[in-house]
């Protein structure tokens, strides 16, 4: 799996004006572009896991079987939902089984991943670096 392994955050782009768009919570669109964050991807038999750890130590993981509904908190939007995540190659995509929900997009190329969020009627996305630590 392309993605197994720690990434730690390097740069983001557009985040704060994308989460504002989104409908995020302005508090946390402040912190958008420079949250500083850990991410740990791995896999257990059919199971994946990515866990995003914050600078005060806080961790969200979202655990999931590709192409089945999984309940996981959008820290950012400030709510839980039922999403689905699918597996194509180096490419990690996670989105809301409800229509107009938010898609974050996570892109393996050698050592660097990029995850970008996006939804529909927002005519922005904001993206965040990693490297493989």
């Amino acid at each position: 799996m392309a993605f197994a392994g720690t990434w730690n955050f390097v740069k983001a782009e557009n985040m704060k004006n994308f989460i504002l768009a989104a409908g995020g919570k302005p508090e946390v669109a402040e912190m958008g572009d420079n949250l500083t964050t850990t991410i740990v991807c791995a896999k257990d038999g059919d199971y994946f896991s990515v866990k995003i750890t914050g600078p005060k130590g806080n961790t969200v993981e979202q655990r999931f079987k590709p192409g089945e509904p999984f309940e996981e908190n959008v820290e950012f939007l400030g709510k839980k939902r039922q999403s689905v995540a699918s597996i194509d190659g180096g490419k990690l995509t996670i989105k809301g089984v409800e229509a107009g929900t938010v898609v974050e997009t996570r892109e393996v190329n050698g050592d660097e991943m990029i995850m970008t969020l996006s939804k529909d009627g927002v005519d922005m996305v904001g993206k965040r670096y990693f490297k493989r630590a």
